[in-house]
């Protein structure tokens, strides 16, 4: 552990105290000199524009010290700083107005004459209990933070009307309007014939003008926002009326539906009716003509009856439940079926036939143009309908049926 040459105090380093930075090829060095003053080098052989003042590495770096409540001192090497862009003079700013730790006191040391301007800008940004210092040396910083901690820092204020007085006044007015975009009155306005006098006019007339900018800002900032809202309510209503359009249509479509499924229903109620009625008539004729057969008639009478049948025979019925004819057992298994369970709807009846012509529910599926398993469901709706309990086979059932 090393000593500060000054102070004779301890000097702690440590290696995550260290940060390169690569676009700017420089490193910023942090060490903590005794207990409370925390000491930034910027290292460099080569002139730097540092981007960010981060901030934040202070808090940190007092956090993990425990000195959050302690009183906290900065003591900043700047010497291969040649110029400052906005966000590390706006994170200047930041941690001059925004204690997150109690700061007491920052020095500056080694400023170039090429940004010692910037440096006495931020200066006057600092508040009374916060000043800032702007030291030649290391060792002239060191001294001043160990006399401002006895008390023994005296710092000497421009007599009122002085031109240092004026300039100061002139740097702390330009620093609030463009780093705290404050665009109040000048604090001080040097007397009409004071060589300063035109200076101060022209930064009351950027005062004035950078005021009007900031409303003009605002109003179009109104502006749009009330533009927006009037766009918004505009969609707002276009939208509500296309929810309404939706569901009116909905409903229509909805109604429609509703009738095409009741006129469907109707008509397969019809047509079971009528593939069942012609099933019985079939049934009926056969058996009449089975017993005009037993009887002893002349040939001619025979054939002539026999094609009076034939002609009566439904041969037209072609039903299409299993993409074929019906046959006479079909028939009369249909109508059995519907007689027994007359709550199967047409669908139902025509699965019915194919699950008892030993058709598997893939066959079905490809046959009605249904999913597999919706043609499985249907076989779980149509085996509790028919009255039959989980140990019972439908096709069993079914096959059961038609022998009787």
């Amino acid at each position: 552990m090393t000593q500060c040459p000054v102070s004779g105090l301890s000097v702690t380093e440590k290696d995550h105290w260290s940060f390169e930075h690569r676009q700017g090829n420089y490193t910023r060095k942090y060490s903590l000199i005794g207990t409370d003053i925390i000491h930034v080098q910027e290292l460099a052989d080569h002139d730097i524009v540092p981007d960010r003042l981060y901030a934040a590495d202070f808090s940190s770096l007092t956090g993990e010290e425990n000195l959050s409540k302690q009183p906290v001192f900065i003591l900043m090497d700047c010497a291969p700083v040649a110029d400052l862009n906005f966000t590390y003079k706006r994170e200047f700013t930041n941690l001059l107005t925004t204690q997150e730790f109690d700061l007491r006191l920052i020095v500056l040391y080694n400023i170039q004459p090429s940004v010692r301007l910037q440096f006495e800008m931020l200066q006057c940004l600092a508040p009374e209990k916060l000043p800032v210092m702007l030291a030649g040396s290391y060792e002239e910083g060191m001294t001043s933070i160990l006399d401002f901690k006895s008390g023994a820092l005296v710092t000497a204020k421009p007599e009122p009307g002085s031109d240092e007085a004026f300039r100061k006044s002139y740097l702390a007015d330009v620093s609030r309007m463009l780093m705290l975009a404050q665009f109040d009155e000048l604090s001080v306005f040097p007397p009409d014939g004071h060589p300063a006098f035109p200076y101060f006019q022209i930064l009351d007339m950027m005062r004035r003008d950078l005021v009007a900018l900031d409303d003009e800002h605002h109003q179009l900032i109104e502006k749009i926002e009330q533009d927006f809202r009037v766009l918004l309510a505009g969609k707002n209503s276009q939208l509500d009326e296309q929810v309404e359009i939706t569901k009116k249509n909905e409903q229509r479509f909805k109604e429609a539906e509703s009738a095409l499924l009741s006129r469907i229903a109707s008509q397969e109620i019809e047509a079971t009716r009528i593939s069942t009625a012609n099933a019985e008539k079939n049934a009926a004729l056969r058996a009449l003509f089975d017993m005009i057969g037993t009887l002893d008639l002349d040939p001619a009478s025979m054939e002539k009856i026999s094609a009076q049948c034939a002609a009566l025979f439904e041969t037209s019925d072609k039903a299409a439940l299993v993409n074929t004819e019906l046959t006479e057992t079909d028939s009369v298994f249909l109508s059995k079926l519907q007689k027994k369970h007359p709550n199967l709807n047409q669908r139902e009846l025509r699965i019915s036939l194919m699950i008892k012509l030993d058709y598997h529910s893939r066959e079905i599926a490809r046959s009605l143009g249904l999913s597999t398993r919706g043609i499985e469901s249907i076989r779980y709706r149509l085996h509790k309908k028919v009255g039959l309990d989980k140990h019972h086979s439908l096709k069993t059932y079914l096959a059961n049926l038609a022998t009787e």
